[in-house]
């Protein structure tokens, strides 16, 4: 693979290009360092304008600035770059602030919900608007000319695809509406015999489908949009790709390059060989996945890129300009001596949470196989609710939606007492909505000789689904953990949660969530006396009631304990403070901090120079965090896969519990 100057980076015609991939693989780095070239070149012609889209922001970390939710100047070798950091929700709030009467009186004339109902159903319905209305903001900003190009940098794999696919969903939502609308509509022109006049329902209903229309065309428009995954030379890396470029092609989001990130370069010591010679495999498979892609390679550097003149040496490095990095002569000392993460077997829930790319499923996993080994008693269930799930890749196996045992080999009769499962939420949800729809049929069934305007309503009802408030799959996927549980067939649980940014949203899902439930239960009973809604009714009440019992549990000390993981780096450990203080704010213990990735003493002058830098930041979090105990788990030179190197991670990172 020879670079030769990326497309994304000389073609003017490109409006908005987006950067994704797995967490951790340097999506924010490759983002910045792309707008910061094309503010260069244009020599003030064109402004451009970088956004983050992932709740957990870094940009701020990678620019070296701080930015926050405004339009930020970008101080530097020019004027015209700026960034902005997108809080979704504060812009949801504005949509909702602006429309919510039109909303309310669109559902009251569609329904026989009353006042009360429409007003606390619509505020807590509003399918994943925040992100929505962050594309509506991009394309707005293109529409209005304010910026010649965005650049996005986007959250990790799974939301990232569920956010594209947004604007599909909303199509839904803004059809259920205009159902309701579709009943009055109706009903004037058959009560007066005149010719329906749109009123600011309708203008609202058409402003909104256009502005998702827009959204839609922008996304898939071959001239002026670009995606640009990233990935590192890991097979966890490329599959999490091959899975991201097969949901971009669904819908219709055009890629032509790619970047692959941390390409090993040196053989300077045992510990460099290895990792080049263990990216072989990965790369070849990358040449084979993306045969129809041009590749762009970015060499792991000794300093972590961080500021404008390190973004500076990579835009250097891709114009095939002369990049110097001298590694010195640091002799790095050996770390303190390391301490362990403590897990007490009599915990039932043990949730793994950071920064994507950290290594949280590595070693959610390698703990399930600790308390597996020394505890054959029990039952451990290792279970994933991030979208982009990577169990199936850490164990080398196919997990999917499935109770799947994990063999391992320690422990007197204990091959049987671990199982894995990577919940699919949607198919759960999926899975409700049926139930729902079904008793929806029959109530209207019964009036079906009642008159138009229940029609209407039986159509509307069936769609109110596509109106749930974000995250209500996430919840069921714990909804279905929590059944487990209530099943007593597993004694501890240990979670491989989604990256910071959506774990964060999560910790304030159940209030809403629950909220959500109550109403949509309530409009259900006003029907009891005509017909059981026994399905739809029961499941509201029952996943409500679990929903409860899920916040007292991410609170309970006696019951559940949080790791926090992270990696030696400014940029993870900013990361970090911001995960640490939502977990205090939400009141959900957490004793540990795994630093992983580590690297042992060398005499290496490329290793030793990034051990330097990962010694300081170690110091920053043990400083900043104390007492809490923070462990620091070894980088190996092979990737860990499968159950005999996750035990070895095990060995290293976990102990005894305490009593």
């Amino acid at each position: 693979m020879t670079n030769k100057t990326p497309e994304f980076l000389q073609n003017e015609n490109l409006r908005l290009i987006l950067f994704g991939g797995k967490g951790g693989v340097g999506k924010t780095t490759m983002a910045a360092m792309t707008a910061l070239h094309l503010a260069e070149i244009s020599r003030g012609r064109k402004k451009i304008l970088i956004i983050s889209t992932d709740p957990a922001h870094s940009l701020s970390d990678s620019l070296g600035i701080q930015i926050g939710d405004h339009i930020t100047a970008v101080a530097g070798p020019t004027s015209n770059l700026f960034a902005h950091e997108l809080d979704a929700a504060q812009l949801m709030n504005h949509f909702k602030e602006k429309n919510q009467e039109v909303i309310r009186k669109l559902a009251e004339r569609g329904t026989y919900f009353d006042q009360e109902d429409i007003a606390d159903f619509l505020d807590l319905s509003l399918p994943g608007m925040d992100e929505v209305m962050a594309i509506i903001e991009m394309a707005s900003l293109l529409k209005e000319n304010a910026f010649d190009t965005l650049i996005v940098d986007t959250a990790p794999t799974g939301h990232t695809v569920r956010m594209l696919d947004l604007p599909g969903q909303m199509k839904k939502w803004i059809a259920v509406m205009d159902l309701m609308q579709h009943k009055h509509r109706y009903m004037f022109r058959h009560f007066t015999g005149k010719k329906y006049i749109k009123d600011e329902c309708d203008l609202f209903l058409d402003n909104l489908s256009s502005d998702i229309n827009m959204v839609r065309k922008m996304l898939s428009n071959r001239e002026s949009t670009r995606f640009v995954p990233v990935l590192i030379p890991e097979l966890m890396s490329v599959r999490e790709t091959v899975r991201l470029l097969k949901s971009l092609e669904k819908i219709n989001v055009p890629v032509r390059e790619m970047i692959i990130n941390r390409v090993a370069q040196g053989e300077a010591c045992p510990f460099c060989r290895s990792r080049k010679d263990n990216q072989k495999q990965a790369l070849k498979e990358i040449n084979t996945a993306f045969s129809g892609l041009e590749k762009i390679q970015i060499p792991l550097y000794a300093h972590e890129i961080k500021g404008l003149s390190a973004l500076k040496k990579t835009v250097d490095y891709l114009l095939g300009l002369p990049v110097s990095e001298t590694p010195g002569k640091i002799t790095a000392s050996a770390p303190e001596s390391n301490g362990c993460v403590s897990l007490n077997a009599n915990l039932e829930f043990i949730l793994f949470g950071g920064k994507g790319g950290v290594g949280k499923t590595t070693l959610a996993a390698a703990a399930a196989l600790h308390l597996a080994h020394r505890h054959p008693e029990k039952r451990i269930l290792l279970f994933s609710t991030d979208p982009a799930h990577s169990l199936s890749d850490s164990f080398d196996i196919p997990i999917g939606n499935r109770l799947t045992p994990i063999m391992h080999h320690r422990g007197p009769g204990s091959n049987s007492n671990l199982h894995a499962i990577e919940i699919d939420p949607e198919q759960l949800w999926a899975s409700f909505k049926e139930t729902f729809k079904q008793d929806v049929k029959d109530l209207f069934d019964h009036f079906l000789s009642k008159g138009t305007d229940i029609q209407f309503d039986r159509q509307v009802m069936t769609e109110i689904l596509e109106m749930a408030p974000p995250g209500l799959d996430e919840i069921m996927s714990l909804d279905r953990m929590m059944a487990l549980r209530k099943e007593n067939q597993f004694d501890v649980f240990i979670l491989d949660t989604s990256p910071t940014g959506h774990l964060l949203r999560f910790l304030e899902l159940p209030h809403l969530v629950r909220q959500w439930l109550r109403v949509f239960f309530r409009l259900l009973m006003k029907y009891k006396g005509v017909v059981r809604l026994t399905g739809a009714a029961e499941k509201a009440l029952a996943l409500s009631k679990n929903v409860r019992q899920i916040q007292e549990v991410l609170v309970d000390t006696q019951k559940t304990r949080f790791v926090s993981v992270t990696i030696p780096e400014q940029m993870g450990f900013l990361e970090l403070q911001r995960l640490m203080n939502a977990l205090q704010k939400a009141n959900v213990p957490c004793e540990h901090i795994v630093v992983n990735m580590v690297l042992p003493p060398t005499d290496c002058g490329f290793c030793a120079l990034k051990q330097y830098e990962q010694q300081d930041c170690i110091g920053k979090i043990q400083s900043r965090f104390h007492p809490r105990i923070v462990v620091r788990a070894p980088l190996f030179p092979d990737p860990i896969r499968g159950v005999t190197q996750l035990e070895e991670i095990s060995d290293t990172v976990f102990c005894g519990e305490q009593r």
